[in-house]
């Protein structure tokens, strides 16, 4: 028999996705959708799309402005 400990699913995701928020090759605004949707026990596919697309709108929303902003000078 075994004397190691053996971690639970929830271990494992939420190592996972710490991992991932400290990643800064990774888009934190994405990070952070499915970190929240874990953290409130709604994960499931379409509320992750959904949650992708919205930060996704929003980088493009921000980039857009800073074009702007930067074609003003």
């Amino acid at each position: 028999m075994t004397t190691e400990n053996i971690r639970t699913a929830s271990e494992v995701i939420a190592e996972f996705l710490d991992a991932q928020a400290k990643d800064e090759s990774l888009d934190p605004d994405s990070v952070a959708a499915v970190i929240t949707l874990r953290k409130e026990d709604d994960l499931s596919k379409v509320k992750l799309l959904r949650k992708l697309e919205e930060a996704r709108k929003a980088a493009i929303k921000a980039d857009v402005a800073s074009a702007k902003e930067a074609g003003d000078d």
